[in-house]
Parts: C-alpha cells; structure tokens; sequence
C-alpha cells in the first residue's frame, strides 16, 4: 500500500493466527517485515505451547482506486499488476522466514464470493442504504476525511492544497451517489466490544476511545464504476464497486471459512496492524461484524512504524530499506533478531544498518556464537558430546556456579511472560543477559585450566552447566530467530521432540547426547565497510 495502509493483520482465535499484508502497490520495506516478523514470532511461539492448530495468513490487498491509477500510469492491466507485486510480497516473507500457512490475495474468487455474500448479508439486515455523499476525499488513504479533519498548507510552489490532518495527504471534494454503511447505529455495540479493553498498547486503546466520544458518521462504502472499477462490483448494482476497505477488511473471513466453512475458528484472538490502520480496524471492521452478526476480534496489538536514520521512510527521499537489502547483508536472522529487538509496539522504531550490524555481530556472532562455539570446540570437547547435568553440575562450581543456576531457572518464566505480552524485545533482553552471564561463568571456571590441570570434575561440572545454559537459550530463540535457533539445537544434538517450550528450562538430565560434529559458524560476523 501506499504509506496509510502498510501493516499487517494478525488474528487468534484460540490459537489461530491470520495475518494480512496491506501494500499490493510498493514494493516490500521493512516496516512490512516487522509486522509479519513480529505474527510469525507469535504463532511460532504459541505453536511451541502446543496451541495446534495454528492458522496464520498473510496476503495482498488488491483493489482500489490507488491500485487502478498506478496500473494505468505504468501502463499494465491491474491484475497483471498485481500478480507482479503480490510475488514480490511472497517472497519477501520467505526471505524473513515468516511461516505462513495462507497466502490470501483479495482478487481471488473465493474472496469475491465472500466479501459479495457479506454485503447482501448486511444489505438485509438494514444497515446498507442508497444515498448521496459529499466531502473530502483522500485518493492515497482511499477514505473520505471529515472537513475538520484538514487543513490548508502551503505547497513549494506557493499554491495551497487542502490536505488530511491525520496522514497529510491531499483531499479533494466529491460528490457522488453511493452506498452508505450505518456506522453511527454501532456506536453503543463498538463501546461495549472496546470496553474489554481488547486493544493494546495502552496509548492506541485511549485513542480509539476518544473517537468513540465523538458521534460516528454513516460510512459510504461504494464507489461508482465510472470512477473506480478496479474492485468487486456490489451485488445488483454494476454501476457500484464496493469500498476497499469493506473488501480488504474481509480477507479475514475468507480465510477463517477457507479453513472452516462453519467459521469454528472464529473470532480470532488477535489483529496486529500499524498504528495508521488502526481506524479502519478498530472501527469500521467491529462494526461490519457487529451488524452481521458476527463477533468482533478479541483484540488488537498496535505499533508504530520504521524511521530510518530517525526520518520518516519515504520515495521522495530515497531512504527506504527493503528486506532483501537487510537479509542480503545480516541475512533472515540478523534482520529479525535486530527488528524484534528494537521493535517496541508503543512506539516507533529507528532502522540504521550500522546498528543492525552492531547489533547482529554483537548478540548473535560474539555473544550465543562464542557462548557455543566455546563448549562445543574440539579442543575441549573431544567426544563432542552433550554432558549429563544436573543442579550439582553448577552448585560445585561456587558460587558464580549457583549465580547462573538462579538465572537460569529465572529466566524461562519472564522470556514466557514478555513473548506472551508481545513484547518479544523484553524477552530477548532476558536472553542475552542469560548468554553474559554464561560467558562469564565460562571465563571464569578457566576449563581449559581445569583440564590441564586434571581437575576432571570441575571442568565436566563446568562444560554440563555451560551446555544447558546453551540449549535452554537455543529453544527460547527459536519464535525469534527459527533457523538460527534449529541450527543451534542441531550442533547441541537437542532431539526434535525436545524442542516445544516444555524444555525451556532448567531440566536435570542423566543422558549424554552426541553434538554435530560438522564444524560450522553458527552466524559468521558482518564485515562492515
């Protein structure tokens, strides 16, 4: 999308997870691949709770009269234009590895169906009526923008625009026969749905609440063919495209009926957008469910957007960072290691590479890197094996031993409390300050000291410690960094079935495991220019 709707959507319900990608007519950027990023993270680790299944889609937003424009300007059919953009979209989730389980496109017939099915649905029950709109229309935000909601600015040129508060885009006057949408009616029912509360964080809910003081306009939700015909035409009226919004919004449904034609995996647990769609999910979308008769999402996780250099990404300014430019030089992991890290939903992110690089090289080259490659080196490790541990592998190594068995067991329960809250940045803190403090201990006990020295039962106490700190740590990563986390738990010889998050603590372990014996950098440091 252009820069109004560029977020994904994700959904639980139980655990169900969709997720929907809002840009069909850019090309991908990284304030895209954290939003997926930061789904994926989601469903991988409640997939890791044993919450099965999980449904997550992502997907492209193909209709609209900024998608019809920009087509033409190049000079492509829109389909064909969208078919395009919507493979640059998937691959940009593979590049961040982002483990969807459905790929929707809103041009799909099965999605025709369904947003047609649904406009007859709340055509009978009185809640689409045939009238006349006049106002401020936003082309870019594909909205109309109450006049109190724009202002005049002055252009470079010296000539005025008149252009929308919210997203500074210009508007236009229009006048046209249309649908309308009685959003007003839902005014009552969207408190009651907002009163849980079910959007976080906390700043968002306050917003979406003060706009719920004020009276709710009924929405026009039809464009006239003439005008727009790039969309899915009204049921019974060719002259009419529906809204896009009213379309997009329900790539939600089509994917819950795809998977359940009885919609039992409804509603879902949770939406993840960008704070510029909150408006159009937080109320428009409850109350097309509410007037079908349908129940709401349980809840919405908002963030911020991605600055660059702390400046706002932009074309104009040539600053914008695409995923494969990041994935290219830090690869999947150094990318979502580093937006998952920085990423705090309240608030926007800032995007340096020199930052994702420091930040990459620091945590995951030299801090879990060398954590690994220290206890899994042939030198100290000959048999290159996995040592039996238990409480006594730690407690004979003193008191820095005991200091890092409290941590340990300490640190499972916040990284669950954080991962939980979505707010992964918190949990990866908990990680890494596990990781130093295992380096330390490493440093400390001197194994290679220990082993000259023939002090055999220390430097085994030491090695079994420092390797169940390093699988503890492997299978906390892995919602945020996957193949780094796999390729972790491979060297560490971690069975497959003892990757779920019931082995993300401390367990006392009588077996010796035999590691990967393959020599291989578990992440090779960034050369910076």
């Amino acid at each position: 999308m252009l820069p109004s709707r560029y977020s994904n959507a994700s959904c639980f319900r139980d655990h169900n997870i969709p997720v929907l990608l809002w840009l069909p007519y850019r090309k991908p950027h990284i304030g895209h691949a954290y939003t997926a990023v930061l789904a994926d993270a989601a469903a991988r680790f409640h997939a890791l709770l044993g919450h099965t299944p999980i449904i997550f889609s992502t997907g492209t937003d193909e209709h609209g009269l900024k998608i019809q424009q920009t087509a033409s300007h190049a000079k492509k059919d829109p389909k064909v234009f969208c078919d395009s953009i919507s493979k640059t979209f998937m691959h940009a989730m593979q590049l961040c590895e982002v483990s969807y389980t459905d790929f929707i496109r809103t041009t799909e017939n099965r999605h025709i169906t369904n947003a047609q099915k649904f406009w007859e649905v709340l055509r009978e029950k009185g809640f689409i009526y045939h009238g006349k709109y006049e106002g401020w229309y936003c082309t870019a935000d594909e909205t109309y923008v109450p006049e109190e909601h724009t202002t005049i600015v002055q252009l470079s040129d010296g000539t005025q625009q008149r252009v929308s508060v919210e997203s500074s885009r210009p508007v236009e006057w229009s006048s046209e026969d249309n649908y309308m949408f009685k959003l007003g009616s839902c005014r009552e029912d969207l408190k009651r749905w907002l009163s849980g509360p079910v959007i976080q964080p906390q700043r968002y809910y306050s917003l979406v609440k003060s706009w719920l003081d004020e009276e709710l306009p009924d929405l026009s939700v039809s464009r006239p063919s003439a005008r727009l015909s790039w969309g899915i035409p009204v049921p019974g009226d060719a002259s009419q495209t529906m809204y896009v919004w009213l379309d997009a919004l329900l790539n939600y449904l089509t994917v819950a009926k795809s998977a359940n034609a009885n919609l039992e995996t409804w509603p879902p647990n949770v939406h993840v957008i960008g704070k510029d769609i909150l408006k159009f999910h937080a109320l428009y979308w409850p109350a097309f469910l509410i007037a079908a008769d349908i129940e709401p999402p349980k809840s919405l996780l908002v963030h911020g957007h991605w600055l660059v250099d702390d400046k706002k990404m932009s074309k104009t300014t040539g600053n914008v960072v695409k995923p494969k430019t990041c994935t290219d030089i830090a690869t999947a992991t150094g990318l979502r290691y580093f937006l998952l890290h920085e990423g705090v939903p309240s608030n926007d992110g800032n995007f340096t590479m020199k930052m994702m690089i420091r930040i990459a090289n620091t945590d995951l080259a030299d801090g879990i890197g060398n954590l690994v490659n220290r206890c899994c080196g042939k030198n100290l490790n000959p048999s290159q094996t996995r040592p039996a541990v238990d409480r006594t592998s730690f407690e004979s190594c003193g008191q820095v031993g005991s200091d890092l068995l409290e941590l340990l067991q300490r640190t499972p329960d916040m990284v669950y409390k954080d991962f939980k809250e979505w707010n992964f940045y918190k949990g990866i803190d908990h990680i890494m300050a596990l990781v130093r403090r295992a380096n330390g201990f490493f440093q400390t006990m001197e194994p290679w000291q220990l082993k000259a020295k023939g002090e055999l039962d220390k430097f085994n106490a030491t090695m079994a410690a420092t390797m169940e700190v390093t699988r503890v740590v492997g299978v906390l990563l892995q919602p945020i960094v996957p193949s780094f986390g796999d390729r972790m738990l491979n060297k560490l010889g971690v069975p497959k079935d003892q990757r779920n998050w019931d082995f993300a603590q401390f367990l006392s372990n009588s077996t010796e495991y035999p590691i990967e014996k393959a020599k291989q950098v578990l992440y090779p440091r960034i050369k910076a220019d």
